[in-house]
């Protein structure tokens, strides 16, 4: 396992420059325009090339199933592209009914909740930075090396768990009523 190579890519990672408030066009946008935008601008999230962001099929399901609401005149504001890429965000940990619900309590505030985000994202960013290079240190005084690399995934895939549950917990607290 190579330390420096793993802060690497994580360093790349967390330098994905977001999406800030300011760069959500104002303007109303058909469908095919919102799935332009959010693919462009999500694009280094991917995986791997063939993995989509977004699509029409997605946002109609989203606004059939209300998480959603519906555009007007078939056009989508700045409050329905914020809400998307939330839903991008969320939807790999959390359950889409999940979801709803935060985005159904957020709906009034969405921007300034996600201009917040957007902030808080940054010191997050530099405490998990620490945290995965204190990890690493920790680990690599493991001799067998192949053991270092499966311990040391099996203990931020359990990170991201714990954070799973407890982001459920909070949600069947504060928002299952």
């Amino acid at each position: 396992m190579n330390n420096d190579e793993i802060l690497k890519i994580l360093k790349e990672f967390l330098n994905i420059e977001d999406i800030n408030i300011d760069k959500i066009p104002n303007i109303d946008l058909y469908v095919d325009q919102v799935t332009t935008f959010i693919e462009d601008s999500l694009k280094n999230y991917k995986r791997n090339e063939e993995q989509k962001i977004i699509t029409k099929t997605m946002i109609n399901n989203y606004t059939k199933d209300k998480i959603l609401s519906p555009p007007t005149k078939k056009k989508y504001n700045k409050k329905h592209i914020i809400s998307l890429i939330l839903i991008y965000y969320l939807k790999s940990i959390i359950s889409i009914n999940d979801i709803g619900l935060i985005l159904k309590n957020a709906e009034e505030n969405i921007e300034e909740i996600y201009d917040k985000l957007i902030q808080y994202k940054k010191v997050s960013n530099d405490l998990f930075y620490s945290n995965i290079e204190k990890l690493l240190e920790d680990i690599n005084n493991e001799e067998n090396k192949d053991i270092a690399l499966i311990l040391f995934l099996i203990n931020i895939i359990n990170e991201a768990n714990q954070r799973k549950i407890l982001a459920e917990k909070i949600i069947d607290l504060y928002f299952k009523k």
